[in-house]
């Protein structure tokens, strides 16, 4: 039930250590620059969520509940885990060994500036589709076997990951490549949402406002689809990517939860926290390249390299892990939105709680909780 707080604590005390480290190490760098920043960030934003961790704290306790109970699902995040190191292993030494043999020109190969970007475009996405799929993996398994821990019914962490690496990869895959793009995009044409002003009548003004209708309502539709929310519906019905998503928001739509669904404060601060643990990490790359002499790679400056390296790997690992967290909490409030009265029936206690805390942070939400929604 301190979890919360713990990793809010955890989050101020790591970037601390980020930016102490920074100062004894390279105090001239931008190194424990970019830690004292975090460490501002962290203390501002625990001030700006305080009052909204006890309904955190309520799906929190709940989600672990069901992890607990299903400790297997552990060993599948650290799999993941190990995966995730080997293959950030691999890309740095790939990454690297491009870049000498297109600059050094050892083998001859002599290569365009754009083909070049072109390449590394190319890595970038690689690694980061990869990283998605690893991610969405977990996502789905910790999804279906919530969702039988919820209705109380025999474990399905493995046919649910049976079903994540076999029959619902592709819809992994294609979600891994194109919900965050969706997202990201979603997030930069808010500020192009029109807003009618019936005394502008003027011929440009009304041509500016049909063509922002078009693009807000076609990334609107695609959002609909590729949504986060949709791994968590694959989980637990086994749909297709566009079709869990949609239901997903359909779901939250006839509960009337859609802006309760965006406080993202578990996932922020779990990012967070990965955050600082990638700082941390880049910042004992530093001194491994102090104390070795040489730097990590002969790319640019062997300081920056070396943090860049450590940063994203510890990213990249700690996410993985914590997605064994965000993605329980994210079934948990699919399974309360359509099967609250289960829930209470095979889980008294942790209901009570959940009831009591989402009443006082989003008072009213939960009018309708016993109203058959039928979205399955």
């Amino acid at each position: 039930r301190r979890l919360v707080y713990v990793a809010l604590v955890l989050s101020i005390g790591v970037s601390f250590a980020w930016g102490t480290i920074g100062i004894g190490i390279s105090p001239s760098s931008f190194v424990p620059i970019t830690g004292i920043i975090a460490l501002m960030l962290a203390v501002g934003y625990m001030f700006v969520v305080w009052d909204r961790i006890p309904f955190a704290s309520a799906n929190l306790t709940t989600a672990l509940a069901g992890v607990r109970d299903n400790l297997g699902l552990v060993g599948i995040a650290f799999f993941f885990q190990f995966l995730a190191l080997v293959f950030s292993i691999y890309y740095s030494f790939t990454f690297v060994g491009l870049h000498d043999a297109m600059f050094n020109n050892d083998d001859g190969m002599e290569l365009s500036r754009n083909a070049k970007i072109a390449i590394y475009s190319l890595l970038v996405i690689s690694y980061y589709w990869t990283y998605q799929v690893f991610m969405h993996i977990v996502n789905v398994t910790v999804a279906g076997t919530i969702g039988s821990w919820w209705f109380d019914e025999p474990s399905a962490l493995w046919p649910t990951f049976t079903q994540a690496t076999y029959y619902n990869f592709g819809s992994i895959c294609y979600g891994g490549l194109l919900v965050g793009f969706v997202q990201l995009l979603r997030q930069i044409t808010e500020g192009l949402r029109p807003n009618r002003d019936e005394s502008a009548l003027m011929c440009l003004y009304e041509c500016c406002l049909f063509f922002q209708e078009k693009i807000v309502t076609f990334v609107d539709e695609l959002a609909d689809s590729f949504t986060p929310w949709a791994f968590t519906y694959i989980g637990l019905y086994h749909y297709g990517l566009k079709d869990a998503g949609h239901k997903a928001n359909e779901l939250f739509e006839k509960r009337g939860w859609t802006r309760l669904v965006t406080d993202d404060l578990i996932p922020n601060i779990l990012a967070m926290v990965g955050l600082v643990i990638g700082g941390l990490s880049g910042s004992f790359a530093v001194i491994l390249q102090a104390l070795d002499g040489h730097g990590l790679t002969s790319i640019g400056h062997p300081v920056l390299m070396s943090f860049l390296i450590g940063f994203m790997i510890g990213i990249v690992l700690s996410s993985v892990l914590f997605g064994i967290i965000s993605s329980s909490v994210f079934a948990v409030i699919v399974c309360f939105a359509g099967s609250p009265v289960e829930f209470q029936r095979k889980h008294p206690k942790l209901s009570d709680e959940m009831r009591h805390a989402w009443r006082e942070v989003w008072p009213g939400s939960l009018d309708m909780e016993n109203a058959p929604v039928g979205i399955v």
